[in-house]
């Protein structure tokens, strides 16, 4: 029996193991250390868009308990319907916006067919990313929100969701030149503009063909010889400059 991770909360109940079986009907186990019952078992059926139903669930406060009644769930409906496992699938991508300006309410927030599937409200605003900005708590999506949905309702992008690593290269340029523009107005140094820059750079570099070594050197050949013309000529020392 192989275990396929899942990584979306379900009630506030983190999948740990789950099969899916090949008629798209499954079964989950779940944890969630706050709750009066820690521990769930779940059915769930999965639809074409690879969302998934959960019903039917087996609640405890034992972990064995839990797991045991896992494992007998599988094997029963396996051995009534006959059916084989589905090869083990990786979880479907999930994409973070934080409310900067308000709690999320009501109206605070576009709904899309792919979510939110989850929603958080801190107590407070707090520092998020490492303290890199404030916010009031973050909703998670299955698939990017627009850039006017994201203005409309002020959120703001995590930056480590998985669109930002399918820019193009030409994309990625774009971009460092929009930032480095908004931080020379925020006189930020030129050596820490740099750094960030090529950083963006690298990115484009890798993806372009390599200058053959001969083709370099020749271009360092007439570099130099463009350079020393250019350099005035030292003037000589006289008996008189003695």
């Amino acid at each position: 029996m192989s275990d396929i991770p899942f990584t979306e909360k379900v009630h506030g109940y983190e999948i740990k193991k789950s099969v899916l079986f090949k008629n798209d009907r499954g079964f989950a186990l779940a944890e969630n250390p706050n709750a009066p019952q820690p521990f769930v078992t779940w059915q769930f059926t999965e639809n074409e868009g690879g969302r998934r139903e959960f019903y039917w669930g087996h609640y405890t406060q034992n972990a064995d308990s839990a797991a045991k009644d896992f494992e007998a769930r599988v094997t029963d409906y396996q051995q009534s319907y006959g059916v084989s496992e589905k090869t083990a699938r990786t979880a479907p991508e999930v994409y973070k916006y934080y409310s900067t300006q308000r709690p999320i309410d009501i109206g605070t927030f576009p709904k899309t067919e792919n979510g939110p599937a989850e929603i958080v409200n801190f107590d407070q605003r707090e520092s998020v990313e490492n303290g890199k900005f404030q916010a009031w708590g973050y909703l998670l999506y299955h698939a990017p929100l627009t850039e006017k949905q994201i203005a409309d309702y002020e959120l703001r992008a995590a930056p480590d969701n998985p669109d930002l690593f399918r820019l193009t290269p030409e994309q990625l340029e774009q971009q460092a030149q929009v930032v480095g523009k908004w931080e020379q107005a925020k006189h930020i140094p030129d050596v820490e503009l740099s750094g960030r820059y090529e950083k963006v750079m690298e990115s484009k570099t890798r993806s372009t063909q390599k200058i053959p070594i001969a083709e370099r050197l020749k271009e360092g050949a007439e570099q130099a010889a463009k350079d020393n013309a250019a350099r005035p000529a030292p003037t000589k020392n006289t008996e008189k400059d003695r």
